[in-house]
């Protein structure tokens, strides 16, 4: 390998010498191989995620004089290739210690290969050929899933009216349960599949799965592998869903989540910046649930991050969930319990309160140093420089904005 003493591509007074080593599946590696080669000691520096090698460049200005350094960017990440494929996307996941969960359709949006338009629904559109090509792309997206070792698909439609009389309420729901059923038999045995309700939004008169019940319904008509998802911004103002994870739980229909935060609707906001102790009073219900047979729904993260950078958003997020399970979790049940039964209900509040209002903020760190986690993760990820290199490789493209959105 060529050693220069140039540096390529980092704005720093280092020097390093970059190469690429090919990898599995065709893929290339690129690493940094700073200091003597005939060096006593060899540091290899790995770098976690998300991140690259940039992290390590002040230990390898303090080494490289009398140590070899040698500092790879892991496949997908940095300056190594990026999987462009399903299979070698699984296997790049694979190396990070990755895995997928649930697959999400899209047939709220229009792609340029369409032939027909979800302008007026989906899955309950009253045009056959509408309905088949969305049933066609739920199905392909079962076998990305299967490639990629996902076990499960999430289904939301933006299905809806926005007049009265534009849409057969009836008529719309049996349509949507007829494409269901074919989306249904194509789920592999092992998989799951998550029916997502909303209020409201693209279609503001009436949404075809408006609700929680109507979601339960359709799952129960689909059969055993289907079940609910519950999205924290799609009901209505106020509704207590605490309470309707514990309806969900006790019909043996909860299928997981997707945790946000909203202050007036579907604001997709970081989970638990506006209403933590809703959040709390989930995850309250979420552990009493813990050792019912077969329960194990499956949790995402589903926000939109206008004026943050996603990934510290999805960081806190991941951290503020953390924090309403470990609340939860010291929680005094048999207090509580002799409260209820007493009924008392300002003991009962005061025993959900006391844990609630514990600062479990040592214990979250604690868990993600023995981990190899960072004690402090947004530090760590601003330190990487990762956020600078992502802006050099992706670019933003301009185009007509909306400003704020």
């Amino acid at each position: 390998m060529q050693r220069s003493r140039a540096i390529a591509g980092h704005a720093t007074q280092s020097t390093t010498a970059r190469a690429r080593l090919d990898a599995t599946r065709g893929l290339a590696i690129a690493y940094i191989d700073e200091g003597p080669l005939d060096a006593d000691r060899v540091f290899l520096c790995l770098h976690g995620n998300p991140s690259w090698s940039y992290y390590w460049r002040h230990l390898v200005l303090g080494l490289r004089d009398r140590y070899r350094c040698i500092v790879p960017d892991h496949i997908g990440m940095g300056l190594s290739d990026k999987p462009d494929d399903s299979r070698e996307l699984a296997a790049a996941a694979q190396e990070h210690g990755l895995v997928f969960d649930a697959m999400n359709s899209n047939t709220f949006q229009d792609q340029p290969s369409a032939k027909v338009s979800y302008k007026f629904g989906s899955l309950s559109h009253v045009d056959r050929c509408v309905r088949e090509q969305a049933i066609e792309h739920n199905i392909d997206c079962i076998g990305i899933g299967q490639a990629i070792g996902s076990k499960a698909l999430t289904v939301w439609v933006g299905d809806g009216s926005n007049f009265a009389g534009q849409s057969n309420f009836r008529g719309a729901l049996e349509r949507y349960l007829e494409s269901m059923r074919e989306i249904y038999a194509a789920i592999p045995n092992d998989w799951r599949l998550f029916i997502e309700h909303k209020m409201y939004e693209p279609a503001f008169y009436s949404t075809v799965i408006n609700d929680w019940g109507t979601s339960y319904y359709c799952a129960r008509e689909l059969g055993e592998k289907a079940a609910c998802l519950v999205d924290l911004g799609h009901h209505a103002p106020n509704v207590n869903i605490e309470q309707i994870v514990s309806r969900l739980i006790q019909f043996r229909k909860l299928g997981g989540f997707h945790f946000n935060d909203s202050k007036y609707g579907d604001d997709d906001l970081d989970a638990g910046s506006v209403k933590p102790f809703q959040l709390f009073l989930i995850f309250n219900e979420l552990v009493d649930a813990d050792g019912i047979d077969g329960f194990d729904p499956s949790y995402m993260l589903d926000q939109s991050n206008n004026v943050t950078d996603p990934i510290e958003s999805l960081v806190t997020s991941a951290v503020e969930v953390s924090r309403a399970y470990v609340q939860a979790l010291i929680v005094d049940r048999k207090k509580l319990e002799e409260a209820q039964n007493a009924c008392d209900a300002i003991a009962a509040l005061a025993t959900l309160k006391e844990a609630f209002t514990t600062d479990v903020s040592p214990i979250l760190a604690a868990a993600r140093e023995r981990s190899g986690g960072a004690i402090d993760p947004i530090a760590v990820y601003r330190a990487s420089g990762y956020r600078k290199f992502k802006d050099k490789e992706r670019p933003a493209t301009k185009g007509i904005s909306a400003g704020i959105v």
